[in-house]
Formats: C-alpha cells, structure tokens, sequence
C-alpha cells in the first residue's frame, strides 16, 4: 500500500501591525529630543571653544600690551638720562640766542612725540612728508602690533604735603600748612572755593579748611605726637592740642593716624575731608591726565617754576609770611591774572623760562631779563594785570630754596594699547645722583633711574 506524502502546511504570513498613533508621536518626541541635545552639546561646544579662544586671545593681547607699555616706560626713563648729553649738544646755540647757558631741557614733556617710531611704526612711516625721515630704512623698528603712550611730569611741579625733606618739627608743619592752605584759597578774600568747605561730608562730618590741614599734618608727623596740630592762620603759626585720632575714632570702621610719611599719592583718601569732590578740585583735575595733578607725597619741597602749573606756584609763594598778605595772594582776581599770564607764555612757548629759581623771584617782583622782554610785547598790558610781589628780607633767604630749575624725581605713565586691550603702567622714577640707598642695603643708582613706586593697572 503506498503511502502518501504528508502535507505540507504553509504558515500564512503575519500582518505588519500598523502603529497607533500615541506610538507614532513617541517616536517623533524621541527623535526631536536627540536631536534638540545633539544641537545643545554642539552649541555648548562651538560656544566654550569660542569662549576659550577670546579669552587666549585677551589674555595675549594683555601680555603684550603690557610689554609694550613696559617698553615705552624703559624708552622715556632713557630719554630722560640722556637729557644731558641733549642740553650740551644745543648749548653753544641757546647761549648764542639766549645769552646764557640753557636750564634743564624739558624733554619728557615731548616724549610721546619723540618716542613715536617706537610706539606706532605705521604712523611714522606716513609722517616721512612732514618730516622728511624715512623711518622704514632704520634697523632695529618694527611694528610691534600695538602702539604706547606715554605722560611723563617732573615731581616737583606739584605741592609736597609729605614730610618736608630738609625741615623738622613746627618748622616742617607750618610749611605744609600754608602750602596747603593757600592751595585751598585760604588766604584769598571770598574764595571761589569757600562754598566747599560750608557743608557736610558724606559721613555727616564738618569739615573746615583748617580741619583738613591739620589732618594732613597730623598724619605724618612723630609717633611721639599724639596731639592734633592746630594752623593759625593769622599768627601763621603751628601749635598742638586735643587728640589727632579723635575724629577717626567715630567713623564707622575707625582707624588710627599713621604718624609715618605717606608711601603713596592714595593714601591721602584716608584724611578726614579728602572727598571726590576735594580730590577732583585740588588733587587731580582730571582723572586721566597725571599733569592736572598739583599735590605730590614725593617731592622735597621746592618747586620748579618752568613747569608747576600757576595755582601750584601761587600757592608755593603765599606760603610765607610777608607774600600772603600781598595783593596776589589775597585777591581772587589777582591770581586769575597770574594764571593767565602763565597759562598763556607757557602754550606760546613750551619751552623753561627760567635760568634759575632767582630768575623766576625776581620775575614776580617784576624786575629781571624775562619781565622786561614780556612787557615789550604788544599783549603785555593784558598779561601783566597782577601787582608784582615784594619779598621781605627775612623769607628771602627761604625763598630762594623754595624754587629750582632742575628735576629729578618723575612719574611716568605708560599706556600699552593692543586690539581693545589696554594696559596702564604707573611709577615714580628717582634720577638724582645724590640718592642714599636705605639702610643695610647694597642698592645703586642705576643709569635708568630707581624706581619709588610701580603700579598696574
């Protein structure tokens, strides 16, 4: 019996189950959520490595700005060591024209123009038709991607309220006091500045002229002097009494007097009275520009009359007896004259006026070489509104001291510029061969200068 073949089943094929539509809109979530993170982790990405490149990029550009500035800086302190060589090199010339030997020659005045092939070779090479020099021939200049500036100004234009170098004791207080005093426009009768001092202080402080004086004083005189200093304006004279930290005690976050010289221009925010408002007016006018300043904690005392501003030298002279009751000292309108006077030689000629400090007193006695050759000019009837001074012999000698021709200490400010990164580099710098290291060091003056202060910014 034959067998028959067994049959064969053949599986029906399964139906493709069709998804729902909560199943299909899953899917479509997941889809845009990966794609939503892959975007995010891609734009975190491209953001951090921009980000970490600005920031490579700045902290380049600030690392050579600072540099360049440091080079401009170097740049002016040789310059000013030079200033010698030039002074002789132009001698036989200016006594020719002049019939004397020429003072100091103010070269850090022109600095940032003489320095310019350094600072901006660009720039340079584009003046070649008004200067006729061909910059892009010298060795040694390049372009170094950035450009400097620079503002260079002798110490001794300004008014030391430091402790005086060459006085001591009442002598050292008096003198600072009516420096500083005159600066305020104590002496003068109905003081454009007298509405400063009719008011409070933030601090719900009244604070005087007189009170700010002593301040100052009492902030750097002996440690063994405990009592405040007390300026008499009409005697002129200097005596103590009561304690100098009494008012400190009831600020909020009281302090003690220092009782030490000041180590730096700053430290003068810490005296009761010394407001934005005192700062901006007698300090520093303009926060920008370091020749608007007229005080200064380095100087030795005297004062330069070729290059201090004229409220600086009107105040200087109505620091001594005999000067402060004169007519320049006390009329307003008096010492409006005298700073036009000088305000408008010095922008027609950038250039020292006088020899010698005697040439300058007897300038403002009206006698000397410089007063008879202003007074031929045509303007010298508008110049010339302020009423000569006369100097009592008993401060002559004083005086004398009082005012030099020659500078030594300097601050120079460096501005390093790079793209949009700016780098400012401030210092005082101490030329004078004359300079004493401090005690049990082995320091020396260097060709370029030692420097007394550093900061940047």
């Amino acid at each position: 019996m034959m067998k028959q073949p067994a049959k064969s089943f053949r599986r029906a094929p399964l139906k493709k189950r069709r998804p729902s539509r909560r199943e299909q809109g899953v899917a479509l979530v997941m889809v845009l959520t990966v794609v939503a993170v892959i975007t995010m982790f891609v734009s975190e990405m491209t953001q951090n490595t921009t980000t970490s490149f600005q920031v490579a990029v700045s902290e380049r550009d600030q690392l050579k700005a600072e540099y360049i500035a440091k080079s401009g800086l170097n740049l002016t302190r040789l310059l000013i060591a030079k200033e010698p060589q030039i002074r002789m090199a132009i001698s036989p010339i200016y006594q020719m024209l002049a019939g004397h030997r020429p003072p100091q020659i103010n070269v850090w005045r022109f600095a940032d123009s003489i320095l310019a092939p350094f600072a901006n070779l660009q720039a340079a090479k584009q003046s070649m038709p008004t200067t006729g020099i061909d910059f892009s021939q010298m060795r040694g200049l390049t372009d170094t991607g950035g450009t400097f500036e620079i503002t260079t100004q002798p110490e001794n234009t300004m008014l030391n309220l430091n402790d005086p170098l060459f006085l001591s004791g009442n002598d050292a207080a008096r003198s600072v006091a009516m420096q500083l005093y005159a600066l305020m426009g104590g002496f003068q009768t109905n003081s454009p500045f007298d509405s400063m001092f009719n008011t409070l202080d933030p601090d719900g402080q009244a604070t005087t002229r007189l009170d700010i004086v002593s301040d100052v004083v009492d902030w750097w005189d002996s440690a063994l002097n405990e009592q405040r200093t007390i300026f008499d304006p009409g005697s002129l004279q200097v005596t103590s009494a009561g304690g100098e930290d009494d008012i400190y005690s009831r600020f909020t976050d009281p302090y003690r007097v220092k009782n030490a010289p000041f180590d730096s221009l700053e430290e003068l925010r810490m005296i009761r009275g010394v407001s934005d408002d005192f700062w901006a007016t007698f300090v520093q006018t303009d926060p920008e520009d370091p020749r608007t300043r007229r005080v200064t904690v380095y100087g030795s005392g005297a004062v330069n009359p070729n290059e201090a501003r004229p409220e600086v030298l009107l105040a200087r002279l109505c620091s001594y007896s005999g000067i402060s009751i004169q007519p320049l000292c006390q009329e307003p309108a008096q010492a409006m004259a005298f700073t036009v006077l000088f305000s408008t030689v010095r922008m027609l000629m950038p250039i020292s006026l006088f020899e010698t400090g005697d040439a300058f007193l007897q300038f403002m006695q009206g006698k000397g070489e410089m007063y008879s050759m202003l007074a031929a000019f045509p303007m010298a009837k508008t110049l010339l509104q302020w009423q000569p001074i006369t100097i009592p012999a008993d401060v002559a000698p004083q005086m004398g001291k009082a005012f030099i021709t020659s500078a030594a200490i300097f601050s120079i400010q460096s501005i390093g510029r790079v793209g949009h990164t700016t780098v400012r580099m401030n210092s005082v710098v101490n030329f004078d061969p004359g300079w004493q290291p401090p005690q049990m060091t082995t320091a020396k003056m260097s060709g370029l200068g030692i420097f007394i202060h550093y900061r940047l910014d």
